[in-house]
């Protein structure tokens, strides 16, 4: 029965996706009063963004969530070789293609080339959904409109798979055969979605979007997800910065006031946290903690054990993409686990250094770039939209050292490379819109 409801919404999301990429322009509703003009090519992407948390994941002879991804992927093409006459990469562009570039040299040593193109194909959507961003943005209230929508779905994503539904109303959902992400993966997305809440709030003045923050962290608390707990907790304390420069010292530490009184006086928190010889009644009591202390779910064992096979002995080239997967999917380790928990091991393991600083490169390099437009103080399309992109790569960062992140790409790790797209499309709107005036 779910095996067929995945079914029925691929093929539905699927077919409406392409007939959307290939339309022309209609209305999408922006308010209860306003309704913006966006092409088709927009309203693919907002649909795109909306839909994050649907995984269709059941395995039909191959997994409908891997199929998903390389036919988006061949939508985008498909988009570039129709309606764009040329493409103009951008320097800060080069890291990310750089490590691209890598990862596809790493396939010369690496121990099965079909796990390397299945590694390789996750890591290629962000960047490919990044260019469509920035070539097929025009529209001067589309990040709006994509605001509400994606805001809107995250509430109802978060009462359907959230820590309410299971915690409160006390119904355990199910998630349709893979239909849906897992909650540890709703975590990782509502932090992504917290940040979206900030800059609303900032934009609006709304008090809701704030509202909702709190609830997207209720959500993790009641679900014990602690990488969504860090991840929205991040995102407070860079965002109170951006919001109020030096005045927010006593706002990041009350956040961070927050952030360790969850882990010690919420009960499911801090079982979740600890192992049960730590003992935790009050703040004082962390400052004893150490990693044996730490329920880490067998991750540092695992994390020690990927380090040794592959990345030790060729640390600068790693063992080559898809090692690491192919060794897991193929042998019994850890009880059966298939991945890591921890993007940057599986980095290192595949790509070895040269691989990370790549990688790591192109967010830092990001931040360098947007830093003079984010610290403006007026808030329009162009900053809403780079503090947006700077915004949402923390979160993804936190959690990619202990979840798979990459491996949700729809769901989490194509989401910064989406906004930092659109930024790059602001950029040019703006400066069309002045050179008009």
């Amino acid at each position: 029965m779910f095996a067929l409801l995945n079914i029925i919404v691929f093929l539905a999301l699927t077919g409406y996706a392409f007939k959307l990429l290939f339309s022309s322009s209609a209305y999408v509703r922006l308010s209860k009063t306003q309704k913006v003009l966006l092409s088709g090519r927009e309203r693919f992407l907002l649909v795109t963004m909306v839909t994050g948390m649907v995984q269709v994941g059941v395995n039909v002879g191959v997994s409908l969530s891997a199929f998903r991804l390389m036919v988006w992927i061949t939508m985008i093409l498909l988009a570039f070789a129709f309606y764009s006459k040329s493409l103009k990469l951008k320097p800060i562009y080069l890291p990310y293609l750089l490590f691209l570039t890598w990862l596809a040299i790493s396939l010369i040593w690496t121990v099965d080339i079909g796990y390397g193109i299945r590694a390789y194909l996750k890591y290629l959507y962000p960047f490919l959904i990044m260019l469509f961003a920035a070539t097929f943005v025009r529209s001067p209230l589309f990040i709006y409109v994509a605001m509400r929508w994606m805001i809107f779905a995250a509430f109802i994503f978060s009462i359907l798979l959230g820590g309410v539904m299971t915690h409160v109303l006390e119904i355990w959902y199910f998630y349709g055969d893979g239909l849906f992400w897992p909650m540890s993966t709703l975590a990782d997305f509502l932090g992504i979605m917290s940040a979206l809440s900030f800059v609303m709030w900032w934009y609006t003045g709304e008090k809701k979007y704030l509202i909702l923050i709190g609830w997207f962290f209720l959500s993790s608390v009641l679900q014990s997800v602690r990488t969504g707990l860090l991840a929205i907790i991040l995102v407070m304390m860079f965002a109170s910065y951006l919001r109020y420069k030096a005045l927010s010292l006593p706002y990041i530490a009350l956040i961070a006031l927050v952030a360790v009184s969850s882990v010690v006086f919420i009960p499911q928190v801090r079982e979740k946290m600890f192992n049960e010889t730590a003992k935790v009644s009050n703040i004082s009591d962390l400052s004893s903690i150490s990693t044996d202390n730490i329920d880490s779910n067998a991750r540092f064992a695992m994390w020690k054990w990927a380090l040794d096979k592959f990345y030790t002995g060729h640390e600068w080239t790693g063992s080559g993409l898809g090692s690491v997967q192919q060794y897991m999917y193929e042998n019994f380790v850890f009880g059966g686990l298939q991945v890591l928990h921890n993007d940057y091991v599986q980095i290192l393991s595949d790509s070895g250094n040269i691989g990370l600083i790549l990688y790591a490169s192109f967010p830092l390099i990001f931040f360098l770039y947007a830093h003079n437009i984010i610290m403006r103080k007026k808030m329009d399309s162009l900053k809403i939209t780079h503090t947006l992109a700077f915004l949402s790569y923390i979160p993804v960062l936190s959690t990619m050292y202990t979840d798979n992140v990459v491996n949700y790409s729809f769901a989490a790790h194509a989401y910064p490379f989406i906004f930092i797209g659109i930024a790059v499309a602001y950029t040019k709107i703006t400066k069309e819109q002045r050179s008009t005036v």
